[in-house]
Protein backbone atom coordinates (compact mmCIF):
# COMPACT_ATOMS: atom_id res chain seq x y z
CA UNK A 1 0.00 0.00 0.00
CA UNK A 2 2.86 2.27 1.23
CA UNK A 3 4.45 1.80 -2.77
CA UNK A 4 1.25 2.45 -4.09
CA UNK A 5 0.69 5.76 -2.45
CA UNK A 6 4.51 6.85 -3.49
CA UNK A 7 3.26 6.10 -7.08
CA UNK A 8 0.19 8.00 -7.30
CA UNK A 9 2.00 11.00 -5.55
CA UNK A 10 5.16 10.66 -7.81
CA UNK A 11 2.59 11.05 -10.00
CA UNK A 12 0.98 14.06 -8.95
CA UNK A 13 3.74 15.71 -8.09
CA UNK A 14 5.05 14.97 -11.71
CA UNK A 15 1.74 16.69 -13.04
CA UNK A 16 2.56 19.78 -10.80
CA UNK A 17 6.03 20.50 -12.16
CA UNK A 18 4.76 19.75 -15.78
CA UNK A 19 1.71 22.45 -15.51
CA UNK A 20 4.32 24.83 -13.84
CA UNK A 21 6.80 24.57 -16.54
CA UNK A 22 4.23 25.18 -18.97
CA UNK A 23 2.04 28.59 -17.94
CA UNK A 24 2.31 30.26 -20.72
CA UNK A 25 1.36 27.20 -23.09
CA UNK A 26 -1.91 26.19 -21.16
CA UNK A 27 -3.02 30.24 -20.34
CA UNK A 28 -5.83 31.90 -21.60
CA UNK A 29 -4.86 34.34 -24.66
CA UNK A 30 -5.64 38.07 -23.92
CA UNK A 31 -5.43 40.54 -27.30
CA UNK A 32 -4.19 43.81 -27.16
CA UNK A 33 -5.84 47.06 -28.29
CA UNK A 34 -4.07 49.60 -30.35
CA UNK A 35 -2.49 52.73 -29.16
CA UNK A 36 -4.50 55.81 -29.88
CA UNK A 37 -2.82 58.28 -32.13
CA UNK A 38 -0.57 55.03 -33.46
CA UNK A 39 0.70 54.89 -37.34
CA UNK A 40 -1.96 53.54 -39.63
CA UNK A 41 0.56 52.03 -41.65
CA UNK A 42 0.69 49.41 -39.05
CA UNK A 43 -2.98 49.10 -38.34
CA UNK A 44 -4.16 45.55 -39.70
CA UNK A 45 -0.28 43.94 -40.34
CA UNK A 46 -0.51 42.02 -36.80
CA UNK A 47 -2.67 41.19 -34.02
CA UNK A 48 -0.93 41.06 -30.46
CA UNK A 49 -1.77 38.91 -27.55
CA UNK A 50 -0.26 37.29 -24.53
CA UNK A 51 -1.01 33.81 -23.17
CA UNK A 52 -0.95 33.61 -19.24
CA UNK A 53 -2.50 31.19 -16.64
CA UNK A 54 -4.06 33.93 -14.21
CA UNK A 55 -2.94 31.15 -11.40
CA UNK A 56 0.47 30.07 -11.17
CA UNK A 57 2.90 28.73 -8.32
CA UNK A 58 5.65 29.96 -7.01
CA UNK A 59 7.97 27.16 -7.38
CA UNK A 60 7.59 28.41 -11.38
CA UNK A 61 10.28 30.69 -10.21
CA UNK A 62 8.71 33.90 -12.06
CA UNK A 63 5.46 34.67 -13.53
CA UNK A 64 5.07 32.86 -16.82
CA UNK A 65 3.81 34.48 -19.86
CA UNK A 66 3.89 34.26 -23.88
CA UNK A 67 3.76 37.21 -26.03
CA UNK A 68 1.79 36.43 -29.65
CA UNK A 69 2.57 38.51 -32.62
CA UNK A 70 0.64 37.02 -35.81
CA UNK A 71 1.26 38.77 -39.22
CA UNK A 72 -2.33 39.28 -40.40
CA UNK A 73 -1.13 39.92 -43.83
CA UNK A 74 -0.47 38.30 -47.39
CA UNK A 75 3.38 38.72 -47.25
CA UNK A 76 5.74 37.95 -45.06
CA UNK A 77 6.90 40.92 -43.19
CA UNK A 78 10.16 42.27 -41.14
CA UNK A 79 9.64 43.72 -38.01
CA UNK A 80 12.28 44.94 -35.04
CA UNK A 81 12.57 42.36 -32.71
CA UNK A 82 9.70 42.56 -30.45
CA UNK A 83 11.64 41.50 -27.36
CA UNK A 84 13.50 44.49 -27.61
CA UNK A 85 9.99 46.57 -27.87
CA UNK A 86 8.48 45.19 -24.71
CA UNK A 87 7.47 47.18 -21.63
CA UNK A 88 6.62 45.60 -18.72
CA UNK A 89 4.27 46.96 -15.49
CA UNK A 90 3.58 45.43 -12.42
CA UNK A 91 1.90 46.43 -9.54
CA UNK A 92 1.69 44.96 -6.29
CA UNK A 93 -1.59 44.74 -3.58
CA UNK A 94 -0.84 48.34 -2.84
CA UNK A 95 -1.65 49.15 -6.63
CA UNK A 96 2.39 50.15 -6.26
CA UNK A 97 4.64 49.73 -9.63
CA UNK A 98 7.57 47.37 -8.49
CA UNK A 99 8.87 46.31 -12.11
CA UNK A 100 12.65 47.52 -12.82
CA UNK A 101 12.88 50.45 -14.77
CA UNK A 102 15.47 50.81 -17.19
CA UNK A 103 15.31 54.56 -17.42
CA UNK A 104 13.33 57.35 -15.89
CA UNK A 105 10.42 56.47 -17.28
CA UNK A 106 10.34 53.05 -16.17
CA UNK A 107 10.05 50.71 -18.94
CA UNK A 108 11.51 47.52 -19.11
CA UNK A 109 12.98 46.94 -22.29
CA UNK A 110 15.86 44.52 -23.89
CA UNK A 111 18.71 46.21 -25.09
CA UNK A 112 21.79 45.67 -26.91
CA UNK A 113 25.32 45.52 -25.25
CA UNK A 114 27.35 48.00 -26.87
CA UNK A 115 30.31 45.20 -25.51
CA UNK A 116 29.02 42.39 -27.18
CA UNK A 117 26.51 43.18 -29.87
CA UNK A 118 23.96 41.29 -27.63
CA UNK A 119 20.55 41.84 -26.33
CA UNK A 120 20.42 42.19 -22.11
CA UNK A 121 18.00 42.82 -19.77
CA UNK A 122 19.38 46.04 -18.31
CA UNK A 123 15.83 45.58 -16.15
CA UNK A 124 16.85 42.38 -14.91
CA UNK A 125 12.86 42.18 -14.96
CA UNK A 126 12.19 39.70 -18.07
CA UNK A 127 14.01 36.23 -19.18
CA UNK A 128 13.53 35.14 -22.64
CA UNK A 129 12.60 31.49 -22.28
CA UNK A 130 12.22 30.36 -25.53
CA UNK A 131 11.42 31.81 -29.21
CA UNK A 132 9.45 30.29 -31.63
CA UNK A 133 8.23 31.23 -35.16
CA UNK A 134 5.49 29.18 -37.06
CA UNK A 135 6.20 26.76 -34.28
CA UNK A 136 9.90 26.13 -34.88
CA UNK A 137 12.04 27.11 -32.26
CA UNK A 138 14.35 29.88 -33.22
CA UNK A 139 18.04 29.53 -31.36
CA UNK A 140 19.97 31.60 -28.99
CA UNK A 141 20.84 34.21 -31.88
CA UNK A 142 17.31 35.18 -32.24
CA UNK A 143 18.40 37.39 -29.38
CA UNK A 144 21.01 39.00 -31.31
CA UNK A 145 18.50 39.84 -34.32
CA UNK A 146 17.69 44.06 -34.77
CA UNK A 147 15.17 42.50 -37.14
CA UNK A 148 12.88 39.27 -37.61
CA UNK A 149 10.84 37.70 -40.27
CA UNK A 150 7.55 36.72 -39.86
CA UNK A 151 6.10 34.67 -43.06
CA UNK A 152 2.53 35.34 -43.93
CA UNK A 153 0.09 34.53 -41.85
CA UNK A 154 2.55 33.36 -39.62
CA UNK A 155 2.86 34.14 -35.94
CA UNK A 156 5.93 34.56 -33.57
CA UNK A 157 5.76 33.43 -30.01
CA UNK A 158 8.23 34.77 -26.91
CA UNK A 159 8.27 32.77 -23.81
CA UNK A 160 9.10 35.54 -20.66
CA UNK A 161 9.05 34.85 -17.29
CA UNK A 162 9.23 38.02 -14.51
CA UNK A 163 11.09 37.14 -12.03
CA UNK A 164 12.64 40.43 -10.60
CA UNK A 165 11.05 43.21 -9.03
CA UNK A 166 11.85 46.18 -7.24
CA UNK A 167 11.83 46.58 -3.46
CA UNK A 168 9.03 49.37 -2.76
CA UNK A 169 7.24 50.20 -0.31
CA UNK A 170 5.69 53.50 -0.77
CA UNK A 171 4.52 55.69 -3.61
CA UNK A 172 7.57 57.95 -2.88
CA UNK A 173 9.31 54.86 -3.29
CA UNK A 174 8.20 53.54 -7.02
CA UNK A 175 8.82 57.31 -8.33
CA UNK A 176 12.67 56.37 -7.02
CA UNK A 177 12.68 52.54 -7.46
CA UNK A 178 15.05 52.62 -9.93
CA UNK A 179 17.59 53.04 -6.70
CA UNK A 180 15.85 50.48 -4.64
CA UNK A 181 17.03 46.75 -4.17
CA UNK A 182 16.13 44.23 -6.89
CA UNK A 183 14.70 40.81 -5.46
CA UNK A 184 12.82 37.73 -6.33
CA UNK A 185 9.22 37.92 -6.99
CA UNK A 186 8.06 36.88 -3.69
CA UNK A 187 4.23 35.03 -3.85
CA UNK A 188 1.05 37.33 -3.75
CA UNK A 189 -1.81 38.68 -5.87
CA UNK A 190 -0.46 40.88 -8.66
CA UNK A 191 -1.84 42.94 -11.87
CA UNK A 192 0.38 43.10 -14.92
CA UNK A 193 0.07 45.83 -17.72
CA UNK A 194 2.20 45.16 -21.00
CA UNK A 195 2.90 47.57 -23.89
CA UNK A 196 4.36 46.50 -27.12
CA UNK A 197 5.91 48.56 -30.24
CA UNK A 198 5.36 47.16 -33.69
CA UNK A 199 7.58 49.21 -35.96
CA UNK A 200 7.78 47.29 -39.84
CA UNK A 201 11.03 47.72 -42.01
CA UNK A 202 12.00 47.61 -45.45
CA UNK A 203 14.34 45.40 -47.10
CA UNK A 204 16.95 48.38 -46.70
CA UNK A 205 15.78 48.74 -42.88
CA UNK A 206 14.01 51.94 -42.85
CA UNK A 207 11.12 52.18 -41.03
CA UNK A 208 8.10 52.51 -42.95
CA UNK A 209 5.52 52.02 -39.59
CA UNK A 210 4.79 51.89 -36.09
CA UNK A 211 1.83 51.06 -34.01
CA UNK A 212 2.20 50.68 -30.31
CA UNK A 213 -0.55 47.71 -28.38
CA UNK A 214 -1.54 47.47 -25.05
CA UNK A 215 -2.82 44.79 -22.87
CA UNK A 216 -5.56 45.33 -20.12
CA UNK A 217 -4.81 44.61 -16.99
CA UNK A 218 -4.10 41.46 -15.81
CA UNK A 219 -5.09 39.69 -12.85
CA UNK A 220 -2.08 37.17 -11.33
CA UNK A 221 -2.77 35.05 -8.22
CA UNK A 222 1.31 34.20 -7.66
CA UNK A 223 0.97 31.90 -4.41
CA UNK A 224 2.18 28.58 -2.81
Amino acid sequence: MKNKTAYIYLICFGIVLMSSTNFAQTGSEIKFKLLNGSLATDKNLVTVSAAINARQSVSGNGIHFTLIVKNTSGNAISIQNIVNELTVSLYNEKGLNISVPNDVSSEVKINRSPKDGQKKLQSESVIVDQVSINGRKESSDFKKQEYIQIPADGNCKVNLILKNVKQVETPQDVQNRILKPTKSLSSGKYKLKLYLSIVSSQQNKSVVGGAIYFSPMIDIDYTR
